[in-house]
């Protein structure tokens, strides 16, 4: 017991500081964080670049008018090097008013950080 007693009296007072250094480090304004230290954390895009913006060619498979999204099952886009998938991309009303579920369709589209979008969209 004596000596779990003098364990906690040394290590609580470390545990505390240790708190504090957290607190105080978060506090900090203009911290940088250096990307390398967190593998991944942009999925691919790189820190402090616009949206970038392509062109495909595919399918409507759904449209939300909820969300405010079209779902599109696209070919490859070999400019952003992205394999043929199905995914949802924002659109406005307008755009989502253009097409119907099962047109195929050719559409650009911007991607950045603030996520993927249709600018326009035109069935085939």
């Amino acid at each position: 017991m004596r000596t779990t007693t003098r364990l906690t009296l040394l290590v609580a007072p470390l545990m505390l500081a240790a708190c504090d250094s957290n607190s105080e480090m978060a506090e900090h304004e203009g911290m940088e964080m250096d990307d390398s230290a967190m593998p991944g954390m942009h999925d691919g895009m790189e820190q402090g670049v616009s949206a970038k913006t392509a062109s495909a060619k595919g399918t409507v498979t759904a449209i939300d008018t909820e969300a405010g999204t079209v779902t599109i099952d696209h070919e490859p886009v070999p400019e952003l090097e992205w394999p043929q998938m199905i995914m949802a991309f924002d659109a406005t009303e307008e755009v989502r008013g253009d097409v119907a579920v099962g047109d195929a369709i050719t559409f650009e589209f911007s991607t950045g950080e603030e996520g993927n979008t249709v600018t326009s969209i035109a069935a085939q």
